[in-house]
C-alpha cells in the first residue's frame, strides 16, 4: 500500500474505528490512541485488503481486540458486556513497494517524533515504547494526568495532519 491509498484507506476508516473504540472505552483520548495503534499496525505490516467489507471486518475485530486489551492491561475490574464485532477472514498481500513504503513512512515517523519539543517528546515515548499508562507517565514526570492527556492529544492530532495534509 503506497503512502497515497494508505492516506485513503486511513480517511475512509478513522471516523468508524474511532467511534467504534469511543463507544466502546468512553474516553477520547484512549479512543484516539486506540485508533492510532491499530492505523499503525495496519501499516508496518504491510498489509493490503481485497476489499471494504474485509478492511472493515478486520478493523472492526482490531478495535475489538485493542479496547479489550486496554481493560485488562488498566485492571478495570468493570464486566464488559454488549461487544458484539462481525468477524472476518483478514487477507494480507506483501511486495517489494510496500517495504518501501513502510521504512519511507518509518522515517518520516522517526523525524515527526524526533522534532518533537519537550516535554511531549518524553512523555509520547513514554507512552509507546514502555506501554506506561496516563497516570503512570504523570506520576514518573511530576505532571498532572491531563496534562498527559493534553500532549499525546496534541501529537495524535499533528500525526493526523501529516498522515492527511489536506
Amino acid at each position: 500500500m503506497n503512502n497515497q491509498n494508505f492516506i485513503n484507506f486511513f480517511n475512509l476508516h478513522w471516523g468508524n474505528v474511532y467511534g467504534l473504540a469511543l463507544s466502546k472505552c468512553g474516553n477520547d483520548v484512549i479512543a484516539k490512541d486506540i485508533c492510532q495503534d491499530i492505523f499503525l499496525s495496519i501499516w508496518k505490516r504491510e498489509m493490503i485488503f481485497e476489499n471494504d467489507v474485509e478492511a472493515s471486518k478486520y478493523l472492526a475485530r482490531s478495535t475489538k481486540y485493542q479496547v479489550l486489551n486496554y481493560f485488562r492491561n488498566k485492571k478495570h475490574h468493570e464486566e464488559i458486556t454488549d461487544v458484539n464485532f462481525s468477524d472476518g477472514v483478514e487477507a494480507l498481500r506483501y511486495n517489494p513497494e510496500a517495504i518501501l513504503l513502510d521504512k519511507e513512512l518509518s522515517g518520516e515517523l522517526e523525524l515527526f517524533i524526533s522534532n518533537l519539543e519537550e516535554p511531549t517528546k518524553s512523555i509520547f515515548l513514554l507512552s509507546r515504547e514502555q506501554h506506561l499508562s496516563y497516570k503512570e507517565i504523570a506520576s514518573e514526570l511530576g505532571i498532572a494526568v491531563k496534562t498527559v492527556e493534553k500532549h499525546i492529544s496534541r501529537v495524535l492530532k499533528e500525526f493526523r495532519a501529516v498522515l492527511n495534509p489536506a
